[in-house]
């Protein structure tokens, strides 16, 4: 059969999807985050408190086996954008995992009202964010993400209160990593906000 001047431009057009599909899977070396920051409340105003975040995973692969085939050329990087109540993005860059956390946890306490100092002092409350699990798995044509870390606030060194804080989430993969993105979006905007940090402050008998 002869191939007509449309069914040659269709060829191409089919070629160069796939084309670029391959590309874009293989050499994605970071993860578009989308973090959706609660509403101001300032309940903490006036509270000062030492931020600090530490990865404490085991397992430092962000994807497993499965999921990784689709992420050759990810590097542990995040490019993280801030979603105001009003749908309203701010871009906030390039992180890595800790930076990732610090810089929603911080725009967490700055929206309770409370001031984030650079150093730690003995008499300010010392909020420790402890990362034990992050991780995207792909099963069954499905996106899997799942996330755990530990809240310590403390005081002159002195443990005061903790929660602990899992979640996960799931969605279809249809082509391409974009699915993978918005699953860990997902999660990740549940389990931060999940976090009741008044509570931990109510504990302390600080509020």
């Amino acid at each position: 059969m002869r191939n007509t001047p449309r069914t040659i431009s269709s060829h191409i057009g089919l070629l160069l999807i796939i084309l670029l599909t391959f590309i874009g899977c293989s050499s994605r070396t970071r993860l578009l985050v989308d973090y959706h920051v609660p509403s101001i409340s300032n309940q903490l105003t006036g509270q000062r408190v030492h931020l600090e975040v530490r990865d404490m995973r085991e397992d430092r692969h962000l994807f497993t086996a499965n999921a990784a085939k689709d992420f050759q050329g990810f590097r542990n990087s995040y490019e993280l954008t801030l979603v105001a109540a009003d749908q309203r993005r701010t871009s906030i860059g390039e992180r890595d995992l800790e930076g990732l956390f610090l810089e929603v946890f911080s725009k967490r306490l700055q929206h309770l009202g409370a001031d984030i100092t650079n150093g730690k002092q003995d008499a300010t409350p010392h909020l420790q964010i402890l990362i034990k699990a992050f991780k995207i798995d792909l099963n069954e044509r499905k996106w899997i993400a799942s996330a755990s870390y530990e809240a310590n606030l403390s005081i002159d060194d002195q443990l005061v209160a903790r929660e602990r804080v899992t979640g996960s989430a799931e969605r279809l993969k249809i082509m391409g990593t974009k699915g993978a993105g918005t699953t860990l979006s997902d999660i990740f905007t549940e389990i931060i906000n999940r976090l009741n940090i008044v509570k931990l402050f109510e504990q302390a008998k600080m509020v």
